[in-house]
């Protein structure tokens, strides 16, 4: 349960990992503009209406068909909160945009403006690690 819920949270929140490679993820050095360009990309995918708000059911339909069948409600609370930061119900997508720029910041540890493949690796690793 726990290995989907992290592959899950790659799959959405990573709407920015390096596990969305399949996703058009480049593998090399990514700057905090490709990145960003890349997040709006991904955000676009789950907003279905193109409304600019991702929804519950956006959310839930995009980890199904990416999982194969309907997530744990439970994980889509957890992945859905912390899409929507300000916890109004609509996770926009400057909402989005702005915690995974936070989410770049953090992993770019020499803070040069570009991740490496060694600094995202490092990120995640991190992210997995018990609290």
């Amino acid at each position: 349960m726990m290995k989907r819920f992290l592959m899950a949270g790659t799959i959405v929140v990573g709407l920015a990992t390096p596990a969305l490679a399949q996703m058009g993820r480049p593998q090399g050095p990514v700057t905090r503009d490709a990145y960003l360009a890349g997040q709006k990309q991904r955000f676009a995918a789950v907003d279905a209406n193109h409304d600019g708000v991702v929804t519950r059911d956006e959310l839930t339909a995009m980890l199904a068909r990416r999982m194969g069948n309907t997530p744990p409600a439970a994980m889509i609370d957890a992945i859905y909160k912390r899409m929507d930061t300000d916890g109004d119900g609509k996770a926009t997508e400057a909402e989005v945009s702005a915690s995974e720029m936070a989410r770049f910041d953090a992993m770019d540890s020499n803070h040069d403006g570009t991740l490496t493949p060694d600094e995202r690796q490092a990120g995640m690793a991190a992210m997995r690690a018990p609290q």
